[in-house]
């Protein structure tokens, strides 16, 4: 399938490889691809004093960005939450055909949603806890970034992990280290645990068993 063929029958949005290096595909590119790039290499695939970790701000980045498997579709038309909602309803259905579709290299991809001229970010945060629960379904993770986003990181509660230079919405196929974006939600970390729990990471084990222990479930005997 081309990408030609990759068009939101909702939306008529049309995702582009963000990091190609044949002309013609650079050429398709917007005018905020290269600040989106910059954010992307600079402050996602590098280390931040300020993340409370080693490693990349976003450990799966870098894998993303050699191979080209990272995806963005811009919308610079006048906006509003209808049109959003749309333009992720058609990334969700578009987003298992994006190459590459193969494992595990498919792991790695990721399809951004860009609205470079929107400023009510309230929109993006309405529509990403409206519309997470059938992405997770899917064993996939809906992200919310925008200017001055204060969506703490893992390791550093004081730190603004999702914190973008353009305002977007991110789809990539969930990975052990989300429990912590899932654990609020029993639906939700049903699907995280069909997914990996033979494979959770030791410290990921334990993060787990402390909150059970600390916030155990209300029966429903003695729920409100």
């Amino acid at each position: 399938m081309t990408n030609s063929q990759l068009v939101g029958i909702r939306s008529g949005v049309e995702p582009v490889n963000l990091f190609a290096t044949d002309e013609a595909a650079r050429s398709a590119l917007h005018p905020c691809a290269a600040e989106l790039q910059r954010w992307t290499v600079e402050y996602l695939c590098r280390p931040h004093p300020d993340l409370g970790r080693t490693g990349p701000v976003c450990p799966y980045t870098n894998r993303a960005v050699r191979n080209q498997f990272i995806w963005a579709a811009f919308e610079s038309r006048s906006i509003d939450a209808h049109r959003i909602a749309a333009i992720i309803d058609d990334l969700y259905d578009l987003f298992p055909a994006l190459p590459p579709q193969g494992e595990p290299d498919a792991k790695s991809k990721a399809v951004l949603a860009v609205f470079p001229n929107l400023t009510e970010y309230s929109d993006i945060d309405d529509i990403q806890q409206d519309q997470k629960s059938r992405f997770v379904e899917k064993g996939l993770m809906l992200g919310q970034f925008y200017p001055g986003c204060t969506v703490a990181g893992l390791h550093n509660p004081d730190f603004p992990a999702l914190d973008a230079p353009l305002p977007m919405l991110a789809v990539r196929y969930m990975a052990p280290t989300d429990f912590p974006f899932l654990s609020s939600r029993h639906e939700w970390m049903d699907s995280y645990l069909e997914l990996f729990a033979p494979t959770i990471p030791k410290f990921i084990a334990s993060t787990m068993a402390d909150r059970l222990v600390q916030e155990p479930e209300v029966s429903e005997e003695g729920a409100a």
